[in-house]
C-alpha cells in the first residue's frame, strides 16, 4: 500500500472516530433524545400479528413515540416462511432509505440456513440487537402431561404420538425441541413438529387441539396463561420466572437454555451518515424509561448490541446455528444423523407403497402426457396473455390492468402474492420468479398456491384464463 493509500485510510479512521465521539457525546448530553424528533419511521415486521417480532415492533413504536424520538411510527407486516418473506420485500424496496427498519431476529437467521435461500441477513444492514426471549412450554389446560417429568417420560416412551408446535424451521423453538430430544435420547424421526408463523398461532394450535405441547415467548403465551386455557410446565431460560412457577429445564435435568434474539436492521446500501442517524434513534430508545418498562412487562432480556458488535454475532451464530437446528444424535455407542435412520415398520410401509406405485405407472404415464398437453396449453395462453398485458398503450388495456388490480385487492393479496402473480402471468417459471424476488422456489411455489386458494382456482393457467376473459 501506497503512503498516500494509507494517509487515505488513516484519515477515514480517524473521521469515523471522531464521529462516533460527537455521536456519543450528543447521546450522553440527554438520557432521552437530542433534538428535533423524526417524523416518521416505518417498522416492517416479516411475522404474524401476535408474534414475537409483532411485539418486539409494537414496544418500539410506544416508546419511540412516547419519549417523543420519532412523531409517527407505522407497523407493516409481511409474514411467512420464518420472516425470508419481509426480508425479501424489505430489500427489493427499501434500498437506501433511512426511514425503514426491519424488526426480526434468530427464526430469520436459522430460516435462511434451512431453506438455503438466496438471502439472508448478510443483505441488510444490523443497526442494533435489542432484546432476547426464552422458551416457555405449554400444554392445554387438561392435558395428561402436567409437569416436565411428564413430558420427558412421554417424549421416551411415545415421540410419534405426540404433536409440537412452534415458531418456523429454523427457530429457536425448533432448535429447542430437537436438543431436548437429542439429550433424552429420541431420534429426530420420531419428533412431530409443526414450525408455524408466530407464537399466536402456536398457542392456537393447542387450544384447538391441533398440538399437544408448544413452545414459545412468555410475552406470546402470557394471554392464555391468564385465561387459563394453556399451563405452562418449563421453561428454559437461565432463571425461573417469578410469574410463572415452573422450573427451569437446566433443573429438570435437561442442559438447554438458548436466547431467542430479536434486533433491528437498516435497509442495503446506507451511507454512514444514515447508519448513525438510525442508531441514534435506537440507542435513545433503548435508554429510555419506556422501552425499559416493555421490557420488563414482556419478561426480555435487555441484550443491546451497537452496530459492529451485532455485526459480528450475527457471523458467529450463522456458524453456530446449523448444528443446533440440524444436530447429530448418539444411540448407545453410534453416532448418527437423524435424517438417515428409518423405523423398520415405517421400510415395511414404503415395500408396501412402492408396490402400489408400480401398479399405478401405467396411469401415471397417461396422466403425464395429459400433463404435458396442459402445459404446452398454458405456454400458448400465458404468451398471448403476456403480449396484452405489454400493450398498456391503448385505454382498454389500461381499463384491463386495472381490473387485474381490482381482482388483486378482492382476493386480497398480500403484496409478495401480488408480485408473484404479475410475474406468473407474464409466464416466469417459478425458479425464476425465485430469482428475480430473492428467495426460494419453494416459498415461490407456496405463494402460488395461496393465490390459487384465495382466487378459488386451480392452476396458473386457470389464472391466465380468467385474465385473458377481460380482453374478450
Amino acid at each position: 500500500m501506497s503512503y498516500f493509500a494509507r494517509g487515505l485510510a488513516i484519515s477515514s479512521r480517524l473521521q469515523r472516530a471522531l464521529a462516533a465521539l460527537v455521536l456519543a457525546w450528543s447521546l450522553l448530553a440527554s438520557p432521552a433524545h437530542a433534538g428535533a424528533p423524526q417524523e416518521r419511521l416505518t417498522l416492517v415486521v416479516p411475522g404474524a400479528v401476535g408474534g414475537g417480532w409483532d411485539l418486539t415492533a409494537k414496544a418500539m413504536k410506544d416508546s419511540l413515540e412516547r419519549e417523543g424520538i420519532v412523531r409517527s411510527v407505522e407497523i407493516v407486516r409481511y409474514p411467512g416462511t420464518g420472516g425470508l418473506v419481509g426480508l425479501a420485500q424489505f430489500v427489493a424496496h427499501h434500498r437506501g432509505q433511512d426511514d425503514v427498519l426491519l424488526v426480526g431476529g434468530l427464526t430469520m437467521l436459522g430460516a435462511a440456513l434451512t431453506d438455503s435461500a438466496a438471502i439472508s441477513l448478510r443483505d441488510v444492514t444490523p443497526v442494533a440487537r435489542l432484546a432476547g426471549d426464552w422458551g416457555l412450554i405449554a400444554v392445554p389446560a387438561n392435558s395428561p402431561i402436567k409437569d416436565i417429568e411428564d413430558l420427558k417420560r412421554t417424549m421416551r416412551s411415545g415421540p410419534g404420538g405426540l404433536r409440537w408446535s412452534g415458531g418456523a424451521l429454523g427457530s429457536s423453538d425448533q432448535a429447542l425441541v430437537w436438543s431436548m430430544a437429542s439429550q433424552l435420547g429420541v431420534p429426530l424421526d420420531n419428533v412431530l413438529y409443526y414450525g408455524k408463523v408466530g407464537g399466536r398461532n402456536a398457542a392456537e394450535m393447542l387450544m384447538s387441539n391441533r398440538a399437544d405441547v408448544a413452545v414459545s415467548g412468555f410475552a406470546e403465551f402470557a394471554p392464555h396463561l391468564k385465561s387459563g386455557r394453556l399451563r405452562a410446565i418449563a421453561i428454559d431460560a437461565p432463571r425461573r420466572f417469578a410469574e410463572v412457577d415452573v422450573p427451569t429445564l437446566r433443573e429438570s435435568g435437561i442442559d438447554v437454555s438458548m436466547m431467542n434474539w430479536r434486533g433491528v436492521f437498516g435497509a442495503p446500501g446506507l451511507t454512514i451518515a444514515q447508519q448513525d442517524r438510525l442508531s441514534a434513534l435506537i440507542v435513545a430508545m433503548e435508554r429510555s424509561s419506556t422501552w425499559r418498562a416493555r421490557i420488563a412487562q414482556s419478561h426480555w432480556t435487555p441484550a443491546y448490541l451497537d452496530p459492529a458488535a451485532f455485526s459480528r454475532f450475527i457471523d458467529r451464530e450463522s456458524s453456530r446455528w446449523p448444528a443446533l437446528v440440524n444436530p447429530p444424535m448418539r444411540t448407545g455407542n453410534e453416532v448418527f444423523v437423524a435424517e438417515a435412520q428409518l423405523p423398520q415398520g415405517l421400510l415395511w410401509s414404503l415395500a408396501g407403497l412402492a408396490m402400489a406405485l408400480a401398479t399405478a405407472a401405467g396411469k401415471l404415464l397417461i396422466r403425464l402426457r395429459e400433463r404435458q398437453r396442459i402445459e404446452q396449453d398454458l405456454k400458448l395462453r400465458c404468451g398471448e396473455l403476456s403480449s396484452k398485458l405489454e400493450e398498456a398503450k391503448s385505454a382498454r388495456s389500461a381499463v384491463v390492468l386495472e381490473g387485474i388490480k381490482d381482482d388483486f385487492g378482492e382476493w386480497n393479496l398480500s403484496f409478495a402474492e401480488r408480485d408473484v402473480a404479475w410475474f406468473m402471468l407474464r409466464g416466469l417459471p417459478l425458479k425464476q420468479i425465485a430469482t428475480l424476488r430473492g428467495t426460494s422456489e419453494r416459498t415461490v411455489r407456496q405463494q402460488a398456491q395461496a393465490i390459487y386458494r384465495k382466487a378459488g382456482l386451480e392452476s396458473r393457467s386457470d389464472l391466465a384464463g380468467r385474465v385473458l376473459e377481460r380482453f374478450i
